[in-house]
């Protein structure tokens, strides 16, 4: 059985082997470690609901911050979301999400809704929302790992040899 900590782990795992890191300015957090006054493309990775059984499943939220700019020919200081700024990276999202195969990991993954952009208006900032459902297969006992997915989506187990 994996903990919240742990699906965490391993999905900023994930991401560090992605190309989605490259394609923002900003780091890797885990929900609540973000510093408060960033003003960089931050992904965050939040645990958010997970059901333990011998398929593990649940959901993680994947937020990518991005700092609103000015208002174009105005100097009053008025922010607005950096729609250019926000379609490139839900584009890098979706791509992160189709890299997320069988082969990389023991989880089977799916998006639970579209990936879309929020505002975060008191930080002048709006976010990326990835809601990354899972399937986690696991035969219990110590070892968290021994069944692996094929390419096809059929199960393997793979035996511990002592």
């Amino acid at each position: 059985m994996k903990t919240g900590k742990q699906v965490q782990s391993d999905i900023i795992a994930l991401l560090k082997n992605s190309a989605l890191p490259n394609a923002v300015n900003g780091k890797i957090y885990r929900f609540g470690y973000r510093p408060r006054d960033s003003k960089a493309e931050d992904i965050i990775v939040a645990f958010t609901t997970g059901i333990p059984d011998q398929i593990e499943t649940g959901v993680v939220t994947i937020n990518i911050f991005i700092p609103d700019i000015e208002a174009p020919d105005t100097d009053n200081g008025v922010m607005l979301e950096d729609g250019k700024r926000s379609e490139e990276l839900e584009i890098a999202a979706a791509e992160f999400v189709k890299s997320l195969t069988v082969e990389k990991s023991n989880y089977k993954f799916n998006l639970r809704q579209t990936i879309y952009t929020e505002a975060e208006l008191e930080i002048n900032q709006h976010f990326i929302v990835i809601k990354l459902g899972y399937d986690y297969y696991y035969t219990g006992g110590e070892d968290i790992s021994p069944i692996r997915l094929t390419g096809n989506g059929d199960i393997r187990v793979i035996r511990k040899v002592n």
